[in-house]
């Protein structure tokens, strides 16, 4: 299991993918499988951890401290790549939550795609075509259809870490990143029309370049907006499940959205956005509201405020849990080995058809040799 530098497993703060490596460790070796972890020293999971740095980076805030970050992550991905090398004697497969796995396309494989396509990955993913890949939700797949998809394997995480709150307090929330992606800004311009309460709980980093001069300064300022920052698992457990709501307002192809998940293990409605895998974790009128934009979802506040809290919680328990998405993971892994063995399988046949043929040629080439020399 290959976690990148920058978060250790589990996370302290933010870090949605590290939160799932965790989950995901824990559901297979319930299974009774063996898992090696390559991440970051302060990594704290009960399994074999291999460190690819003493501690983990930090995302640069901006985009030049992003780019002096990316060199020390370089240098150590040279370091992985003789890791990972010199483990292939001692596991099945090798699997990639974000590392490039390339230079071991011979050796069984999977990557999870965490993140959503962009047209400056498009020659990437091209020269990547050869490996194997495990998308997080059916819509991801429509954002580059040519790839190896082994099969979906939703995110889920342990749902008895999220109380159930059946009578929530009057506010809405808001849990992410603070950047266009995520548009927190929407969610605040909603809650103040409203006039309700809204707790955001964001992190801050590169990808959010600008976007706090340029549309958060003056919102965050708004007497009903409590800015928490960047929040641990407690504090953030304790937000969505006591809020009226959670908010989402993706701009982006999102490819799964572990925030909504999280709320929904407590019982706390979405208002969403209409994109990406949102159709996937959200059941429309029941579980939360897909919109178009937020002015939409405006005017059906009142319905959202009205579901059942109870059947919002027990559907998002039974779909995705850890175990579930343990399991979807394990079929994913023996479809991978079981591709690589009938290679193996048949490049035997053929080097034992190419050597049979060769045994025939030699044979006649023999043959003939004696005939001439009898004839001479």
């Amino acid at each position: 299991m290959i976690a990148e530098p920058y978060v250790p497993v589990p996370p302290v703060k933010y870090g949605g993918t590290e939160r799932v490596i965790f989950h995901l460790i824990k559901g297979l070796q319930e299974q009774g499988h063996e898992v090696t972890l390559l991440a970051s020293g302060d990594s704290k999971i009960d399994c074999k951890i291999i460190p690819i740095t003493d501690t983990h980076l930090l995302f640069g805030q901006n985009r030049d401290e992003q780019k002096k970050v990316k060199l020390q992550v370089d240098r150590i991905h040279r370091k992985m790549r003789k890791i990972i090398q010199s483990q292939l004697p001692n596991v099945d497969i090798i699997h990639s939550h974000g590392f490039d796995l390339k230079n071991f396309e011979a050796f069984p494989n999977l990557t999870t795609l965490h993140g959503p396509f962009l047209l400056s990955q498009i020659k990437y993913f091209e020269r990547h075509k050869e490996l194997f890949y495990a998308s997080i939700s059916n819509n991801q797949q429509f954002g580059f259809p040519d790839l190896q998809y082994i099969g979906v394997c939703y995110n889920g995480l342990d749902p008895d870490e999220f109380p159930f709150v059946e009578e929530p307090e009057d506010y809405l929330c808001f849990l992410g990143r603070l950047d266009r992606e995520k548009n927190p800004h929407l969610a605040i311009q909603l809650a103040i029309r409203l006039g309700m309460k809204i707790k955001i709980a964001a992190k801050l980093d590169w990808l959010g370049d600008g976007y706090m001069e340029e549309e958060l300064n003056e919102l965050l300022e708004h007497p009903l907006v409590e800015y928490l920052g960047e929040v641990g698992m407690e504090e953030k457990v304790k937000i969505i499940s006591n809020a009226k709501a959670n908010l989402h307002p993706t701009g982006f192809r999102e490819p799964f959205g572990l925030s909504v998940l999280e709320a929904a293990y407590c019982g706390t409605p979405t208002l969403a956005i209409s994109k990406g895998s949102m159709p996937e974790l959200i059941e429309d009128g029941r579980t939360g509201l897909l919109v178009e934009d937020f002015v939409e979802g405006y005017h059906h506040m009142d319905e959202l405020f009205n579901m059942d809290r109870h059947y919002i919680s027990e559907r998002a328990k039974s779909l995705f849990n850890y175990s579930t998405m343990s399991k979807q993971y394990t079929l994913a892994y023996e479809k991978v080995l079981n591709i690589y063995k009938e290679r193996k399988r048949l490049k035997e046949i053929t080097l034992r058809q190419v050597e049979e043929t060769r045994l025939v040629l030699r044979t006649a080439w023999e043959n003939e040799r004696r005939a001439k020399q009898n004839r001479t």
